[in-house]
Formats: structure tokens, C-alpha cells, sequence
């Protein structure tokens, strides 16, 4: 997605104002290759000069030209289809896996440029205080949720999944209340139930975090965001990188919790009872 790629390149010159006219322009990126300057700024409740300046600090000449690039990439082929043709081109047709491997390790390489330890630190003291883990996905990123509650769980830990239809998750975050956490994982673009979730979890009083690949977010905002790439913005990409990052998480909270281990050991033992 063009836009994300120009606000990670460019992301030392923009100002607070800028990141809020990228997050609209992210959140609604069918609609916003249409939007005059006007349209963009408005709902923000700023001057149309913004628009302006955002598009000169990411390389264009005006705000028409960007709209002209957001609209060229999105209806040039930025579907699930063309992204996995543009990686195969990229390697030989006979080394997909090959080419895969390296393109993988390139952005794991990267990863702790992106996400410090410091913010794992954080984000698993938020998960040790937490009443209960209300854990958030959709589409291919419900692996990630599968992935998280499961090891959550084996250490003694309460969670609910926020996956399925519309009313399964009403009901499901009709329990989050003050001392717990939402734990969401979003990728490309922000799901529509996300924005409604993070808006309960502020009404409640709860802790909200994300984990994403990108570093500009739109309103509402979570209380924690973790964020890194997981490779060329046009390509096809893979949860290794999110996956990665979820690992690191539960090892940094056995890591800081004693009891986690002690609840771990439990559940060998149990196991061992029911295999014999």
C-alpha cells in the first residue's frame, strides 16, 4: 500500500498533523483516491493548505499529484493477486522456496531495529496485570490469536477470543472491564470492528495494544502500538514477522513470571496422566 510506504520512508518529516491526514488516508484507501483536499480535511477539522504541505513532505508536488499515485496504486493491482505475482517475479521460477526463505530472514533481520525489548517488557507487565486477554483478529491474523491464547492459557491465564461474526464479538467484549487487556493484531489496514473495540476498551477503562506493520495508525488510537515491517509494502507478506514478535512476548512474560513456569509444569504432568 502505497501510502504506508511513503509515511515509513518519510516518517522523520511529519508532523502530528500529517500522521492524522495519513491515518484517513490508510483507514478508507478506496474512497480517499477520489477525495479532493477538501474531503480529506475536513472531517480532521483542518485548513485544506494541510493537505498541501503532507503531500510536499512525502515527495510530490501537491496534493493532487498524491491522490494521483494513491489512485494509480490501488486500482494498478494492490489485490491479494498482484501481490503474489510481483514476489514470484522477484525470484526464480524454480527457488520459490529459496527466495522466500531469504526474503523472511531479510525482515526478521530487521525486526529489533522496529520492536525493542523495552516494549515487550511493557506489553507482557500489561498481560501479567490483566484480569483477562481479550484477543483480537481477523482474516489470516486468527492464527495469531490461536497462537497467543493457547500459550496465555498454559500459563494459567484467562483469555477470550474476538473472533467470529459481529454479534459473536459484541457478546464476547461485553466482559472486558477496567484491569483488563485488548490485544489486537491488524496488518495493511484497520478491520472496522477494530476501531469500535479500542473505543469500548477507553470507555471501560482497559489497556489496548496492537501489533501491526505499520507505524501510522488511525483514530481511535490504542494505548500501546508494536510495530514492524514485514517486507515491501507491494509484496505478498506472511505472519513470520507478527509471529515472531508474538513468541517474543510469551517468553518475555515466563521470563518475568515465576508462576507462569510453575503452571506450565502443572499442565506437563496432567498431560502425562492422561497419555498413560
Amino acid at each position: 500500500m502505497l501510502i504506508i510506504s511513503l509515511a515509513k520512508q518519510q516518517g522523520h518529516l511529519l508532523t502530528p498533523t500529517d500522521r492524522r491526514l495519513v491515518g484517513a488516508l490508510q483507514s478508507q484507501p478506496l474512497e480517499a483516491t477520489f477525495w479532493s483536499a477538501a474531503e480529506l480535511t475536513g472531517p480532521l477539522e483542518l485548513h485544506q493548505s494541510a493537505a498541501t504541505r503532507l503531500a510536499q513532505r512525502l515527495g510530490f508536488e501537491g496534493y493532487p499529484q498524491l491522490r494521483d499515485a494513491l489512485r494509480s496504486d490501488y486500482h494498478g493491482g494492490d489485490g491479494p493477486s498482484q501481490r503474489i505475482r510481483g514476489r514470484l517475479e522477484r525470484h526464480q521460477e524454480s527457488d520459490v522456496l529459496g527466495g522466500f526463505v531469504a526474503d523472511e530472514l531479510s525482515a526478521l533481520s530487521e525486526l529489533p531495529r522496529h520492536v525493542h525489548q523495552s516494549e515487550l517488557d511493557a506489553l507482557a507487565e500489561r498481560v501479567l496485570r490483566a484480569g483477562e486477554v481479550h484477543l483480537f483478529a481477523q482474516g489470516n491474523a486468527t492464527v495469531l490469536v490461536d497462537l497467543v491464547s493457547r500459550r496465555l492459557q498454559r500459563f494459567g491465564m484467562r483469555t477470550v477470543h474476538l473472533t467470529g461474526s459481529r454479534r459473536d464479538i459484541g457478546e464476547r467484549i461485553a466482559r472486558l472491564s477496567e484491569g483488563d487487556l485488548l490485544l489486537a493484531f491488524a496488518f495493511r489496514r484497520a478491520p472496522a470492528l477494530l476501531g469500535p473495540l479500542l473505543d469500548v476498551a477507553a470507555e471501560v477503562g482497559a489497556h489496548s495494544a496492537l501489533i501491526t506493520d505499520t507505524v501510522v495508525w488511525p483514530a481511535p488510537h490504542p494505548s500501546t502500538i508494536i510495530a514492524a515491517p514485514r517486507g515491501g509494502s507491494d509484496d505478498y507478506l506472511s505472519l513470520t514477522v507478527p509471529m515472531a514478535i508474538s513468541n517474543a512476548l510469551i517468553l518475555t512474560i515466563a521470563r518475568r513470571a515465576e508462576p507462569s513456569l510453575r503452571s506450565l509444569d502443572r499442565l506437563g504432568t496432567l498431560l502425562d496422566r492422561f497419555d498413560s
